[in-house]
């Protein structure tokens, strides 16, 4: 395990740590988001849920935006500018308590929050190609990582004041910003962009290749399944913790939940890297298999009432997240034409921006016209949905050679 930890480049591991500061910032706050929109400026729920419609709305923009800045203008800037503006931003939000103004605010920092994610993994992808699946999952794992860390400390920052939550996070992406700018240099992106040697000499292929119709829908087909376990994997933040309080149980033992989360992320990335290798798992079929271990989540909890089933659905759940978010980025990367590398990451990330504006309400319309049963019913069979668009996303794609050095 060290020897293959080894072979991760220096800039991936510094890359990796500035993700973990910025994402400890950011979970500073998202958690507190309803709490703060109701308690501290005065609004009903509905306006909470209205703010956060927003904010991910914002950030599916910025999720196409981002893609294209990157292939179009550069990656490198794009960055620089999306994390700058959201230090504005979050500075703002913590001198203010006007509801209007925060609730602009937030949506623009959805906008850039939006940039910034898939830029993450277009830029790890561009600066070690032949890490494929493994440079995507190493800036999933050190995202979870800060979030474990930040989502803790962010609620005693918020029990203090919750404008230092704000600051604090701006003080992240500070810290973030100058280690970006001092590891990742442009040049390292144009090395990783220049044109193939099969397309150099032609003037005509000098550009972004043309994508063909074929190619958008396999990645349409990706896409659409990663948004149907987004919403089912949203439930977990917003309508199990209503379900978990009607069983009984606790909110510090939801939270546990999320602690259960975090420990699994860490503790079994040994275990998934060794069962990769050892069973030749492609992309695809990691997919595959992280949907169905969603399926099995949620028919668990389904079926269960007692507190140990819904325990051992999080760890389940959590093994198919595992699969799924960082395998998503990296078949976009394999599906992407030369010259689209940045479009396809924000496409493929817009997959959770969709999840996370729908999820919600979805879910609580189900909860409340089929209660809570039929709400994780439907949720199971969601996720079935989704392993079938996954499996179409086989069948629909053609071979061809890709730009990463990663197997199909």
């Amino acid at each position: 395990m060290f020897a293959a930890l080894r072979a991760y480049p220096r800039i991936i591991w510094l890359m990796s740590f500035g993700v973990v500061v910025s994402s400890v910032g950011e979970s500073f706050f998202w958690p507190l988001t309803t709490t703060y929109v109701h308690q501290a400026l005065g609004q009903t729920l509905a306006m909470a849920g209205v703010v956060l419609l927003l904010q991910y709305t914002a950030c599916l923009v910025g999720n196409l935006a981002g893609g294209m800045l990157f292939d179009r203008w550069s990656g490198r800037k794009t960055m620089i500018l999306a994390v700058v503006a959201s230090i504005v931003l979050l500075i703002l939000m913590g001198s203010t308590t006007n509801f209007y103004l925060y609730m602009a605010l937030q949506t623009l920092l959805g906008f850039c929050n939006g940039i910034y994610w898939p830029i993450q993994r277009a830029v790890a992808l561009a600066v070690w190609p032949e890490g494929g699946r493994r440079a995507v999952n190493l800036i999933y794992v050190a995202n979870n990582l800060g979030v474990a860390v930040g989502a803790a400390s962010g609620g005693l920052l918020a029990s203090l004041s919750f404008s230092y939550a704000f600051w604090g996070n701006a003080l992240t992406y500070v810290c973030f910003l100058f280690l970006f700018m001092a590891v990742v240099k442009s040049h390292h992106l144009q090395q990783a962009q220049q044109p193939r040697k099969d397309t150099a000499a032609d003037p005509v292929q000098a550009g972004p290749e043309r994508v063909p119709v074929q190619v958008w829908v396999t990645l349409g087909m990706l896409v659409l399944g990663l948004t149907i376990l987004v919403v089912a994997y949203i439930q977990w933040q917003t309508t199990i913790p209503a379900y978990i309080q009607l069983l009984g149980f606790s909110m510090p033992a939801y939270s546990f939940l999320w602690t259960v989360n975090g420990f699994v992320i860490v503790a079994m990335q040994p275990v998934l890297a060794w069962a990769i290798k050892r069973f030749a798992l492609s992309l695809h079929a990691q997919i595959v298999i992280g949907a169905l271990w969603f399926v099995l989540a949620m028919l668990l909890v389904t079926c269960s009432v007692s507190y140990g089933a819904l325990v051992v659905g999080m760890m389940i759940l959590t093994v198919g997240e595992m699969l799924v978010w960082p395998g998503v980025p990296s078949l976009a990367s394999e599906l992407a034409v030369r010259g689209r590398e940045g479009l396809f990451q924000g496409i493929a990330m817009s997959g959770q921006s969709i999840g996370r504006m729908i999820g919600p309400l979805l879910g609580a319309f189900l909860y409340e016209q089929l209660a809570p049963g039929g709400l994780l019913l439907s949720m199971t069979a969601l996720c079935g949905v989704a392993v079938l668009c996954f499996t179409l996303h086989k069948k629909t794609r053609r071979p061809k050679p890709n730009n990463f050095g990663l197997s199909a």
